[in-house]
């Protein structure tokens, strides 16, 4: 079966990138580092741009509640695991060009930005996410890292931190409240700020911090990583490897089921 690309809905003013349905998201098909150019060198008059990293647990949500697939239509979605690999091959037929998860994709953003980009920390506890904010300084002393605030804090839907967001006028605002919650809090802030470039980050503070580890290398490399962190946090993940992956795979056969079905209908209603 031939890939299906379309035009996903604009990001901010970004161009409309080649993208790849499935189920109900339109995931990015282009390479790291065609997609890093994108977000670097947006006008700087460009409203805020989205961003989210699309595994299987998002489309899992994203088939479950229809306010979650309506708050991701304006991101630009990147495809995040080996599991959005088997499906966007069993969906089109097709793989994608790179795993863009958030981990990797993250400090290879912020390496390439330019000297004097601020960036802005939002998610984790209070300890993680400053000592994530004092590890970014260090790995990037060409960026300025111009503020932290923790998940925990109830003051992130508080008009007193927007503007206090607004006044620090980050480039780039990282959201580490896990999915769909940051993805959620970015929908709604970005349109409160309308600049920047806001990212959701998932556990990306939690490693930067090294309060978590990460899978050895010969495991990433093998697409192995789910496995490791299935083994680190059972009690929190299983249902993402057993349950989520069997409600997305049905969802995204019966979409293959119907793309095939359609030709059928319209040589039938054309007879």
């Amino acid at each position: 079966m031939t890939a299906t690309h379309t035009d996903a809905t604009p990001v901010g003013s970004l161009r409309k990138p080649r993208s790849r349905r499935i189920g109900p998201l339109n995931i990015n098909d282009e390479t790291s580092d065609a997609v890093i150019e994108t977000l670097l060198t947006r006008p700087s008059t460009a409203k805020a741009t989205q961003v989210a990293f699309a595994n299987t647990h998002l489309l899992y949500c994203a088939i479950k509640e229809r306010k979650v697939q309506d708050a991701l239509h304006p991101f630009l979605l990147l495809n995040d695991g080996v599991g959005m690999t088997l499906l966007s091959r069993l969906a089109t037929g097709q793989g994608f060009h790179e795993n863009l998860n958030g981990t990797d994709f993250v400090p290879r953003l912020l390496a390439a930005a330019p000297a004097g980009y601020r960036v802005f920390l939002v998610g984790s506890t209070r300890a993680v996410v400053d000592r994530a904010a004092r590890t970014l300084s260090s790995r990037h002393p060409l960026l300025v890292v111009c503020g932290a605030e923790d998940g925990f804090s109830g003051n992130l839907d508080s008009e007193e931190f927007i503007q206090a967001l607004a006044v620090s006028a980050p480039d780039i605002v990282l959201v580490a409240l896990g999915n769909p919650h940051q993805e959620q809090w970015i929908g709604t802030s970005a349109a409160r700020l309308d600049r920047g470039l806001f990212i959701g980050v998932g556990a990306l503070f939690d490693f930067i911090a090294k309060d978590k580890p990460r899978a050895p290398l010969f495991l990433r490399r093998a697409r192995l990583e789910w496995m490791f962190r299935l083994l680190l946090e059972p009690k929190r993940l299983w249902r993402r490897y057993t349950i989520e992956l069997v409600v997305v795979t049905i969802a995204v056969l019966r979409q293959r089921q119907n793309r095939a079905e359609t030709p059928s209908r319209q040589t039938k209603a054309a007879a």
